[in-house]
């Protein structure tokens, strides 16, 4: 009865859904191979045609579809597989997926619940449900799901990473950071877990926290958020050369990246470079017209050479875009506007 009543939510929501984007879906197509998947969607569907009531066909098929980007007829294939076999443990784990891919947690959740009832040593929905649970703040039963995965494997780098996560959650930084590096201990190319340990040893002021995000960028070279941590790590304990390098280095990975451009000119702010911290405040502001902490980041900087007229132009435009911001308020104050 209960995984009844889960499908017949499930094709609620189906038939309620609006032509939801893809993109969510964490699934990449060769361009070559895509004329291969039409011919096995067509296979498939020629033996559906001969056994109409073969649950593993539909899921099958569903999958290609879905690899295929067509969301509609491969969760539709996906329901079906389950409303014929719905004692599939591994069906309903692809239900769930799918679900939170299409940011629905709730169904999500209720596909991973089922899951995991159906069977008792599936680790992958139980750490999706810990993930959960941790995102809407129902802790106690997020560390149960973690509690019976680690039960089952104790050395799982995922449960032992959430767990630092949940310690997180409860202030416990020092409980935190053991778990985490244990699961680093486990898998040596956990980039996130790499990430969230250069982040808490950045908010302790620890220079260990660059030997993390050093660790994270030899695996993903690509991500400009790293680069960014790294500048502001440097940033807030006063490197401020070693920061603009940093920050210049997210902006060769992404260009547009405005707030690696205001901090430049911020920390030019700080070494009294003036003139240099207006036009990197002016770029910032090509790149976004409404950015807020811009416009007051170079009104400042104009009061500072006494530029008053632009000075007041910008505090103003920064109070059309917030009128309760109250540094630009204190800078009109300031220059007698």
């Amino acid at each position: 009865m209960k995984n009844i009543l889960i499908l017949s939510l499930c094709l609620l929501l189906f038939s309620c859904q609006q032509q939801p984007s893809t993109k969510a879906l964490d699934v990449s197509v060769e361009p070559d191979s895509t004329n291969t998947i039409s011919l096995q969607i067509d296979s498939l569907t020629t033996q559906i045609g001969l056994d109409s009531l073969n649950a593993a066909l539909y899921f099958e098929r569903a999958e290609l579809y879905l690899k295929n980007k067509s969301l509609s007829p491969g969760s539709s294939d996906l329901l079906k597989a389950v409303r014929l076999d719905s004692t599939n443990a591994f069906y309903w784990q692809q239900i769930g997926t799918l679900y939170y891919a299409m940011k629905n947690s709730r169904f999500a959740k209720n596909s991973w619940e089922e899951c995991a009832r159906l069977d008792s040593r599936n680790i992958e929905c139980r750490l999706s449900l810990a993930e959960v649970y941790l995102a809407v703040g129902e802790f106690k039963k997020g560390q149960v799901k973690i509690n019976e995965v680690l039960n089952f494997d104790s050395k799982n780098p995922e449960a032992l990473y959430l767990s630092g996560n949940y310690a997180l959650m409860e202030g416990d930084t020092v409980k935190a950071i053991k778990y985490i590096q244990a699961s680093i201990n486990q898998n040596q190319d956990f980039f996130k877990a790499y990430d969230l340990m250069g982040v808490l040893f950045s908010a302790k002021g620890d220079i260990v926290a660059l030997d993390y995000f050093n660790a994270a960028l030899r695996l993903r070279p690509d991500r400009f958020d790293l680069h960014y941590k790294v500048g502001m790590f440097y940033q807030n304990i006063g490197a401020y050369t070693e920061a603009i390098s940093a920050y210049n280095r997210a902006l060769t990975v992404n260009p547009e990246h405005k707030i690696s451009l205001h901090n430049i000119a911020v920390v030019n702010v700080f070494l009294g470079e003036h003139k240099n911290a207006l036009d990197v405040f002016s770029k910032a502001l090509i790149i976004d017209d409404m950015y807020l902490e811009a416009y007051f980041g170079r009104g400042y900087t104009h009061e500072l050479l006494g530029n008053i007229t632009k000075s007041e132009a910008d505090y103003r435009t920064a109070l059309m875009l917030d009128p309760a911001y109250r540094p630009a308020m204190d800078g009109l104050l300031r220059i007698g506007k």
